[in-house]
């Protein structure tokens, strides 16, 4: 059997103090380097692992990395969409993780960097996602549609799209409006000559259905 994860886990916070890597990261490299080392591994042993993953991947990058993902979820907590300030020291670039193009690094290498990648994109899309339903459920003008055409309007915000969320809801505002409008110009001129100007305010029940049949 490999070693077991909690030997890396403690070898990891003996060698690399200052990498403040989360939980879930931790657990992650432990899971994949577990399996490096023989049996009977020493802490000599598993130090030399470490230090080999260490070339490769960063420790104190990834944990860079761990407090920037977390700063931008507080910050959109805040206010929507914000805009994360660029770290002090850059990480490498993500298209070449690897500083040294004559070496190529280990499969296992490559696939601990791949969770990574998978778990920081997860958490800010998840994030965003967040941001935008508390976005839209803040719009007095949005707040009439039913709840099964509100969730079809809310996935139709793009969080990885250029244009800000507060911008999208705004459009989706706009053509919430226009369908009011024509429901309400309907009222105005379709009723029987004679009878003069309806200006009562447009049913939200009637406008929901001309929205529903719109399908989108």
């Amino acid at each position: 059997m490999p070693v077991k994860p909690e030997q890396i886990k403690a070898r990891l916070k003996v060698k690399y103090p200052k990498a403040n890597l989360s939980t879930k990261r931790i657990d992650a490299i432990a899971a994949k380097l577990c399996l490096k080392p023989a049996d009977d591994a020493d802490d000599d042993a598993i130090d030399l692992v470490l230090e080999t993953a260490n070339d490769f991947i960063s420790f104190e990058d990834i944990a860079r990395e761990d407090d920037r993902v977390r700063t931008l979820e507080s910050n959109q907590k805040a206010k929507p969409d914000p805009t994360p300030s660029p770290a002090p020291n850059p990480d490498p670039d993500p298209n070449n993780p690897n500083p040294n193009p004559t070496e190529e690094a280990p499969a296992w290498a490559k696939k601990i960097q791949q969770d990574l990648d998978a778990i920081k994109t997860g958490n800010i899309t998840q994030t965003k996602k967040q941001t935008a339903l508390q976005s839209f459920e803040k719009s007095e003008i949005l707040k009439g549609l039913k709840p099964e055409l509100k969730d079809r309007w809310v996935n139709r915000i793009d969080v990885n799209s250029e244009t800000p969320i507060e911008d999208q809801i705004k459009e989706l505002e706009s053509e919430y409006s226009e369908l009011v409008q024509v429901n309400a110009d309907s009222e105005v001129y379709g009723g029987p000559a004679g009878q003069g100007t309806n200006i009562s305010k447009p049913d939200e029940a009637v406008v929901n259905e001309i929205v529903d049949n719109l399908n989108i």
